[in-house]
């Protein structure tokens, strides 16, 4: 009987050794496989941060170009600048460019007037020195606006002529530059 008991205990002791060998593994098993899923969400939420960051950068840009846009609209009206509706005094722009005051003033990298008609062979600064004989006003430039947004002008100067003043006007864009994220 004794014998018998020894050989039910070994017996036992074997299914209970594989027993815990198969739990262990159960375990193991269960183990990697809540760490793979809870890589798996991480990588998910990386990939979820890293989509949702690109689109915000896109709305800043727009949002940024929505605002060279309206600002440069807005400054073809502004008292600096205006001679009337939509008008543009070339005389009052030529006093204030390249003052430092005005650089941080409107938010913006570059702003600047093209004359777009009357028609030129080559663009020609403006400058003290030839002014009214040009073609492109730098109010002010930083040097770094990657992007630009435009708004149609009429672009006026005082001339005399044969005793008579008047105002010539041209068509001219109001270009101004922002920075894109």
């Amino acid at each position: 009987m004794t014998k018998k008991s020894t050989r039910a205990r070994t017996r036992e002791y074997k299914n209970n050794l594989a027993s815990c060998r198969r739990s262990q593994l159960k375990i193991q098993q269960m183990s990697f496989m809540l760490m793979a899923v809870f890589i798996f969400f991480i990588l998910a939420g990386l990939f979820f941060i890293v989509i949702e960051t690109q689109r915000w950068k896109q709305e800043a840009n727009i949002l940024e170009k929505n605002k060279a846009i309206e600002l440069a609209n807005m400054l073809a009206s502004s008292a600096e600048f205006t001679c009337g509706s939509y008008c543009v005094d070339a005389d009052r722009v030529m006093v204030l460019k390249d003052r430092a005051a005005y650089k941080n003033f409107f938010g913006l990298e570059s702003l600047e007037i093209r004359t777009v008609f009357p028609l030129n062979d080559k663009e020609i600064l403006c400058t003290d020195g030839n002014y009214p004989n040009c073609n492109l006003i730098k109010i002010f430039s930083k040097g770094n606006g990657d992007m630009t947004a435009s708004s149609f002008i009429s672009l006026c100067k005082r001339v005399n002529e044969k005793d008579y003043v008047y105002y010539k006007c041209e068509l001219a864009k109001l270009i101004a530059g922002y920075d894109v994220k």
